[in-house]
This record gives C-alpha cells, structure tokens and sequence, in this order.
C-alpha cells in the first residue's frame, strides 16, 4: 500500500493501482492456459537448462568448458618441451577448477596431469 507523506493510506487509490495490475496480468497471452506437461517431466536441472537454451541463454560454465577443451586439444597437438606442457597443464587445471566451482556438481571434473591428458580430453568432448 501506498503511504503519504502523514503515513495516511488512501484505500480506494490502492484499489484501483491492484485493479489495473491484475487487469494487466490478465492481457498476457498465457494467462489461464496450463502449463505445459514437459514442466513437470525430468528433473528441474534439465528442465532449466532446456529452457534458457530456448531463451538463447548460455552459463558461464558451458563457455568455459569450451575453452578448457581447446586448451587441451592445443597441448595434445602440438609438440612442446616438457616444461612448457606443464605450465599450460597447470593453467588448464586452474580453470578445471573454476569450472568445477561454477558448474553443477554431477558435471564436475577431474585435473589433468601428463600421464591422462589424452583420456582426459575425451572426456571434455
């Protein structure tokens, strides 16, 4: 409700604003329609995600993940000094483990050393 400057209510201005909103609500084309069975299917996490693809929405985690593959197909790739494979494996594991603070926790990962780098990378397909 609305207070004036004396905290005085002015009930009927109250009325009218809450008539006009739910006369508003009501013009939305989906009011009153069910909603839709695909809601109530699977779990909340995947209707979400099915959801804000729809909307064009993309999470941080998802870009990230992209990137993190980049990088380990880059250190598969290419045939570097043993030292500077390291260095990029320790920067790659620095972002698995942003990526693992930022993403749901089922699709979280393991860090990459030298030894499972290749199997690792299958994994991040």
């Amino acid at each position: 409700m609305e207070n004036n400057k004396d905290k005085h209510v002015n009930w009927m201005d109250q009325v009218s604003k809450d008539y006009n909103l739910d006369e508003e609500i009501k013009r939305n084309p989906g009011f009153g329609k069910p909603l839709p069975n695909t809601l109530f299917s699977g779990d909340t996490y995947s209707n979400f995600t099915r959801m804000a693809k729809n909307a064009g929405y993309l999470p941080s985690w998802v870009s990230l993940q992209k990137e993190i593959r980049d990088l380990i197909s880059k250190v598969i790739d290419k045939d570097k000094t043993e030292e500077k494979t390291q260095n990029q494996i320790i920067e790659i594991n620095e972002k698995i483990k942003k990526y693992n603070g930022v993403c749901p926790p089922n699709m979280q990962r393991g860090f990459i050393t030298a030894e499972n780098i290749e199997s690792q990378y299958k994994a991040w397909e």
